[in-house]
């Protein structure tokens, strides 16, 4: 083929790209809008011990990519909530993580245990530290009196001592005595657990009563904590937030002192009233955050009073304020004991309409059914529950929640458009925002994670990847301009040849469905993404596939034992060099409840870091097919990469690395085409 020719057809394969976007559309009747909480059900069979599928470590491990597989848990229901915080890492480096832990087959799911480690590699596991077969509540429930049933895990990690704060599920059945009719319908109870002789001491104490006036009409779960260390004051501060499924409504608790470790906690105080919001079952639990100097934001994801989404129809207060689902906060300047927000809108702050506004005007307005060509109007987002709130060492918040796209009957994913969304604002301008995306307006990005390869498809309960694709804020302690999006998000692989006959990356017929992604991309499987940014979130230069575990087909144990990594977690401070995390892998052979989720599933806990600046991931913060290493991905990548293989600009370095966008390991056309179904961006990628 002669120069003339190439470029002819590289130009019409970059006239393609622009034109073109990858998306599909569920019905909403499909997909509800209401929340899902994985409410763990009671076993109903034995699973054999023996292991089948073996735990699968992330690929290029190295001194900078470390991972300790810490323990298992009998289920994965323990790390299901994105409010709560099982991972704490000090400013010393000295980590903590609280799990629900293996206590053997047939036996109670709810023993809690930790872990702790100096450097996040060698870890020292505590066992029971709920003290299973002795529970201050009695014990019952699955395993009979005596039995423990910690739920929902979170851990602080202070420079004294290392803490685990869980829930007690005491309503059984059974339970000894017999839980009383007048009481709450699960008995959520909190407590606590401390080393009481420090770091490594082996010695956490019996557990104690969070609330200090628990009854049992009480009904307290999801807790989500907050830690500040006021040094000049040599104080701790410890809030935690509860949602009560009897009661309705998040409940706060403050810490009136932290003395030798132990946490004399306030009384409760009704922090999100059930009546400021909207419909029940739409709005998130509530998260909560605190910083070393005093702020701290506590909220939620959700709609104000009015909304009602049922019935599609919003009227005041919330047409007054907001009708989207929006993200919802309060925040303090004197470590949780007072909190404040905008009057008018039930002290609470809010990303304002012209926040969202702005990122539509982004999206296209009509999306075109690539099998039917039929064309809808894109009229305005939701966002599902999985989200996040981070309060930085300046008392700025941070704030991670999915958009997706609707249309009147549909909701559509947009490669490079829906997925997840930064906000941010500096607090000083927060009572009176400028304008959007301005240094005293709010500020949103897009996070070019490749989140819409796991919502467009379903669980095997038939729920959407929507529920349970987590994006976790982690921030750097001593320079608040650098944040991490830590994700678990489908790695898509290689389409089927099956259904991709010319390998094209295309598939053949567009209008095919399919029951699970697996058979269209054989190799589909959950990894952990990192995104990062040094500007405050304005710009992500990193995107990363930080364990890259891809399912094996071939392999014919349980569910082709593919290595999903579920249920991210970040601890709230990183590092300028390493973020923090943790996570789980479902052990497809063993399974004591006979439902199919990975949850369902005992799992296996992994905790560790990954390093910046590896020697052997020099260009890691870049994407793949970011040629010209600008941080983004749009048409001037593709002109790059066309002169490259014109030969009349060739790329070296990190360009040249990412330039093999199909990884077959040589830089042609086949890029090129693979490169234009990569979500292509505005060429200022400036989202004002």
């Amino acid at each position: 083929m002669d120069k003339c020719a190439k470029i002819l057809i590289m130009s019409q394969i970059m006239l393609f790209s622009i034109s073109s976007a990858d998306s599909f559309r569920i019905l909403k009747t499909e997909l509800s809008k209401m929340r899902h909480d994985r409410i763990e059900p009671f076993p109903s069979q034995s699973s054999p011990t023996r292991e089948i599928c073996p735990a699968v470590y992330p690929a290029n491990m190295d001194d900078y990519t470390r991972f300790t597989l810490i323990d298992s848990s009998a289920n994965g229901y323990g790390m299901v909530s994105t409010v709560t915080r099982p991972i704490d890492v000090t400013a010393d480096g000295k980590w903590v993580i609280s799990y629900r832990q293996y206590a053997g087959s047939n036996v109670t799911h709810g023993q809690l245990g930790a872990a702790t480690s100096a450097d996040g590699v060698n870890w020292e596991v505590v066992y029971n530290v709920n003290h299973n077969g002795d529970p201050p509540w009695g014990g019952g429930g699955v395993g009979g009196c005596g039995s423990a049933q910690a739920r929902y895990p979170s851990s602080i990690a202070s420079e004294e001592y290392p803490y685990a704060l869980w829930t007690e599920y005491t309503a059984g059945p059974p339970t000894c005595p017999e839980w009383p009719d007048y009481c709450s319908s699960y008995g959520g109870r909190p407590y606590y657990s401390f080393d009481e002789n420090g770091w490594g001491g082996n010695s956490w104490l019996y557990p104690i009563n969070s609330d200090p006036l628990y009854d049992c009409g009480k009904d307290l779960w999801y807790g989500s904590p907050g830690h500040g260390y006021d040094a000049e004051n040599d104080e701790h501060h410890i809030s935690v937030v509860y949602d009560d499924l009897t009661r309705i409504g998040s409940f706060l608790f403050t810490s009136e002192a932290v003395v030798d470790g132990y946490i004399v906690m306030g009384y409760e105080a009704l922090i999100i009233n059930p009546n400021h919001l909207g419909t029940d079952g739409y709005s998130s639990s509530a998260i909560l955050s605190m910083n070393d100097n005093g702020h701290g934001l506590l909220g939620i994801n959700g709609i104000f009073a009015g909304n009602e989404p049922q019935n599609g129809s919003c009227n005041p207060p919330a047409s007054n304020i907001t009708c989207n689902k929006t993200a919802m906060f309060k925040i303090t300047d004197d470590y949780g004991q007072s909190w404040y927000g905008d009057h008018s809108a039930f002290d609470f702050y809010y990303i304002p309409d012209e926040v969202y506004d702005d990122i539509l005007s982004h999206w296209p307005s009509v999306d075109v059914d690539q099998c039917t060509g039929e064309q809808f109007e894109i009229t305005d987002f939701w966002s599902w529950f999985e989200f996040d709130m981070r309060v930085d060492m300046n008392g700025n918040p941070h704030i991670v929640m999915s958009m997706i796209a609707e249309s009147d009957y549909y909701y559509h994913f947009l490669d490079g458009k829906t997925g997840f969304y930064h906000f941010t604002i500096d607090r000083n301008y927060i009572d009176n925002p400028g304008s959007v995306n301005t240094s005293t307006g709010w500020n949103w990005s897009y996070v070019p994670l490749p989140a819409n390869d796991s919502f467009r498809w379903d669980r095997p309960d038939g729920y959407s990847y929507l529920y349970g694709t987590m994006a976790q804020i982690s921030l750097d302690r001593e320079n608040p301009d650098n944040v991490y999006i830590v994700a678990n998000i489908a790695n898509k692989g290689e389409m089927s040849l099956e259904f991709d006959s010319d390998q094209n990356g295309i598939i053949d017929n567009p209008c095919q469905d399919f029951d699970s992604p697996s058979e269209l991309y054989p190799n589909w499987s959950e990894d952990i993404w990192i995104g990062t940014s040094s500007d405050n979130g304005s710009i992500w230069i990193g995107l990363f596939n930080v364990t890259q575990t891809p399912r094996d087909p071939n392999n014919t144990g349980p569910n082709n034992c593919s290595p999903e990594e579920q249920y991210v977690h970040t601890a709230h401070w990183s590092t300028d060099e390493e973020v923090y995390f943790m996570y789980q892998q479902p052990e497809w052979d063993y399974n004591e409840i006979g439902d199919p989720l990975g949850a369902d599933h005992k799992n296996r806990i992994f905790a560790g870091f990954k390093n910046l600046y590896s020697p052997h991931y020099d260009c890691w913060m870049y994407q793949l097919g970011d040629v010209n290493l600008d941080g983004v991905i749009n048409v001037l990548d593709i002109v790059k990469l066309v002169s490259h293989i014109l030969g009349t600009n060739l790329l070296d370095g990190c360009g040249l690395e990412l330039a093999d966008v199909n990884g077959d390991g040589t830089i042609d056309i086949l890029d090129i085409i693979a490169l234009i179904w990569f979500p292509i961006l505005p060429l200022d990628n400036s989202p004002s």
